[in-house]
């Protein structure tokens, strides 16, 4: 960031304008530190400031660095294609020609237990609220953190519905459970284990 701000006229002046535009807009140092590093990379490159370059020559930098990393979606590529677009926008300048390359997404199934893995799943656990645990969370496709958290209140034994109270909605939703005996009277919460410890 030194060298470029000696060698290329009018990069200290816009780096401290970068350096304002990131810190009201609450980024950490990091982020400026990371951004002026790859800014200060393409000016030295140009040997002028990359706000007065062509989208042509941006774009033909991003593709040497594309073509020196093995993959594009590098970090230095990717800090780079950041650093400009943030630089770019602050500065009013169109930056829309700046695209980073899309991960393929690898397709796969998810693994999905068969009724006899369950069922040996079930015969396995010795207590009996494991057991229950291991039938809900298969059962009813709940997450082991929706399972911990439910109350005896969302349990209607009579309509063999759960209601389901997640982060993601206020109000839940609705879970169609079996009929299960119910072996000690919970208070509270259906699985009572020792409190959680605050960390």
């Amino acid at each position: 960031m030194n060298r470029a701000s000696g060698e290329v006229n009018g990069f200290a002046e816009l780096l401290q304008r970068l350096e304002r535009n990131i810190s009201i807009l609450g980024r950490s140092k990091r982020t400026f530190d990371s951004y002026s590093r790859h800014v200060a990379a393409l000016a030295l490159r140009f040997g002028k400031v990359p706000t007065e370059l062509d989208p042509e020559d941006i774009k033909d930098y991003l593709f040497e660095l594309q073509k020196r990393s093995k993959t594009p979606s590098q970090s230095y590529f990717k800090h780079t294609v950041y650093g400009l677009r943030f630089l770019l926008k602050t500065e009013g300048l169109p930056y829309s020609y700046l695209h980073l390359p899309a991960n393929p997404k690898v397709k796969k199934l998810p693994t999905i237990l068969s009724r006899q893995e369950i069922w040996r799943m079930l015969q396995s656990a010795e207590l009996l609220k494991h057991k229950l645990l291991i039938g809900l969370i298969y059962g009813c496709g709940l997450r082991c953190m929706e399972v911990r958290n439910i109350k005896l209140q969302h349990l209607d034994f009579d309509r063999k519905t759960l209601l389901n109270k997640c982060r993601c909605c206020k109000e839940g939703n609705l879970v169609t459970i079996a009929v299960f005996g119910q072996r000690g009277p919970p208070q509270d919460f259906l699985f009572v284990t020792q409190p959680l410890s605050a960390k």
